[in-house]
C-alpha cells in the first residue's frame, strides 16, 4: 500500500460520508413533495374553484367582465359574471365583494345568476 492509495481511501470515505446524508435529504424531500401534490390534487378535485379563489385572480376575471361589457360583448360577459358567482360559492368572506360585483354585473346584462 502506498501513500497514494491511503488518500484515495481517505477521500473515497469523505466522500460518502457526506454523499449519504444528501441521498437522504433527497429522498425525504421527494417523497414530502410527492405527498403535498397528492394532497393538494386532492383538494383541487373536491373544490374545483380553490385555484381560482384568490383576490388578483378574481380581480383579473372582473376586469375581463368588465371590459367584455364595454365592449358589447354580452355571453363572454355574462360567462365571467357566472364564474366568478360560481368560484365565490366555495368561498370566504374575503371574496364575498368579487362575487357581489359580479352579481351586479349580471344584473346589468339582465341575467339571473345561478
Amino acid at each position: 500500500m502506498t501513500l497514494s492509495d491511503t488518500r484515495d481511501d481517505s477521500v473515497s470515505r469523505r466522500a460518502r460520508r457526506v454523499a449519504l446524508p444528501l441521498v437522504a435529504i433527497v429522498v425525504v424531500l421527494t417523497v414530502a413533495g410527492a405527498f403535498w401534490v397528492t394532497r393538494f390534487g386532492s383538494e383541487v378535485h373536491r373544490d374545483p374553484g380553490l385555484v381560482y379563489r384568490d383576490p388578483s385572480t378574481l380581480d383579473k376575471l372582473l376586469k375581463r367582465g368588465r371590459d367584455a361589457e364595454a365592449a358589447g360583448d354580452r355571453a363572454t360577459a355574462i360567462m365571467t359574471y357566472r364564474f366568478v358567482v360560481a368560484v365565490g360559492a366555495g368561498g370566504d368572506s374575503t371574496i364575498a365583494r368579487y362575487v357581489a360585483a359580479a352579481r351586479a354585473g349580471l344584473a346589468r346584462l339582465g341575467d339571473k345568476p345561478h
